[in-house]
């Protein structure tokens, strides 16, 4: 009996992977995810104007183009925007025709606003370089109006400075929001998404295996030699196998894409990779990420693997009473909307910081997997939270296993497509 039961998960793996659909599926996810992380030097490489700086041209009626410009340099520069370039031309006005896709600012005086000033373009400039000319501007103003007050050069420094705000945070282990609203969206890219295709792919491929085998008329042949219930174990089984192989794959090819970035860029692109990687890795550790992967590294992965083989048994249960795709896809659209609810509750975990609803959501089987280890990472949840949440899903999982067996066992041979809602509830009670 066990070499039958190794047989039919070992078959059931191969089914899954020795495939030209499989391998067609992951070429083109390899392709992608290299193309994703080298997706900046892809669009260079097949040229445009990316590096070209967009010209402001400065109309200076008050001396003052000195000031402007080192307004606009500080604030472009707070703001990570190194787009612009500057340039002093007081002839401009006359040469409009050769404007191009470049600006014209002109700086006015005036007897009663002290300071006027006019936009000029072929076309609407970007709600991002209007906002920046227009903060310079206003801090222009206040520099002239200071000026016209009799302040000294050293009072007028001293006004015009920003504030200096320090920040105290009491509690040690806080993360302020931009660094959580950083940690979700990294959170969600590498852990979230990649969890949900896989659990979208798991669940469509089981169901398509059980039913080519229920129409192909094999599963009589199959339940005749072996219990139904062992059935069930191998097709989860290898369900689970085919997803921890797909996971590995999927970091595989992102570590590739990686390497080929880091071969084919040029110095002073490496530089900036090794600068936004470094900047990365900062940010994990001064939020505390790598500490807590290390207390609750191995809880998340037993979640993670609970959560699937929950998934693979739902997924099985359900394919086991349909005799065809058509009525499995209607059957799984209330486990694909639990998928999604748990997708964007996870997403939205860092906007709605504190949310007592979220938290409870954490706890819930088929939803915690996503949305547990998002409020553990950002500092929601803690080691103790994730640990129950991990032994609920457990639990969970062990009575979906029984009650889904006995699903199993009387849907596995049903050849009719009619009232499957009521042989479902009704097999429930079926104790054998």
């Amino acid at each position: 009996m066990k070499n039958k039961f190794k047989y039919l998960v070992k078959y059931s793996l191969k089914k899954k992977i020795n495939t030209k659909w499989f391998k067609i599926v992951n070429i083109l996810l390899c392709l992608l995810l290299i193309f994703i992380v080298n997706m900046d030097y892809v669009i260079n490489f097949f040229g445009g104007d990316f590096e070209t700086k967009e010209k402001i041209y400065i109309v200076d009626n008050l001396n003052k183009y000195e000031s402007f410009k080192n307004y606009f340099t500080k604030l472009t520069q707070e703001l990570d925007m190194s787009e612009y370039e500057l340039e002093l031309d007081n002839s401009k006005l006359t040469d409009q025709e050769n404007l191009a896709d470049d600006v014209i600012v002109v700086l006015n005086s005036n007897t009663e606003s002290y300071l006027t000033s006019e936009i000029i373009s072929n076309e609407t400039i970007s709600r991002n370089t209007y906002d920046i000319i227009t903060n310079t501007l206003n801090v222009l103003k206040n520099e002239i109006v200071l000026e016209q007050s009799g302040l000294t050069n050293e009072e007028i420094t001293k006004l015009t400075s920003p504030v200096e705000v320090k920040e105290t945070v009491l509690d040690s282990n806080a993360t302020n929001n931009q660094t959580k609203e950083s940690l979700s969206a990294i959170i969600t890219t590498v852990v979230i998404v990649p969890f949900f295709i896989l659990i979208v792919t798991m669940v469509q491929m089981l169901g398509a295996e059980i039913n080519d085998e229920k129409t192909s008329r094999g599963m009589e042949v199959i339940i005749s030699s072996i219990p139904a219930k062992l059935h069930f174990i191998s097709k989860v089984l290898a369900a689970l196998s085919y997803v921890l192989i797909q996971g590995l794959l999927l970091f595989l090819y992102v570590f590739i894409g990686i390497i080929i970035r880091k071969i084919f860029t040029t110095t002073g692109g490496a530089s900036a990779d090794i600068s936004m990687i470094s900047d990365t890795i900062n940010m994990l550790k001064n939020a505390g990420i790598f500490d807590l992967l290390l207390k609750g590294g191995l809880v998340l992965i037993i979640l993670f693997i609970i959560s699937f083989i929950a998934y693979a048994i739902v997924s099985a249960t359900l394919a086991s009473m349909t005799t065809n795709n058509e009525d499995f896809q209607q059957l799984q659209t209330p486990l694909m909307i639990i998928m999604l609810v748990g997708y964007y509750v996870a997403f939205m975990a860092v906007i709605f910081d504190g949310s007592i609803f979220i938290n409870i959501l954490g706890y819930i089987p088929l939803l915690s997997v996503m949305i547990a280890p998002t409020l553990y990472l950002i500092g929601e949840f803690s080691l103790a939270s994730l640990i129950g949440s991990t032994i609920i899903a457990g639990i969970a999982t062990y009575f979906i296993y029984i009650y889904g067996l006995r699903i199993y066992k009387v849907g596995i041979l049903n050849y009719s497509s009619t009232k499957l809602w009521q042989k479902m509830f009704k097999s429930l009670k079926n104790r054998r």
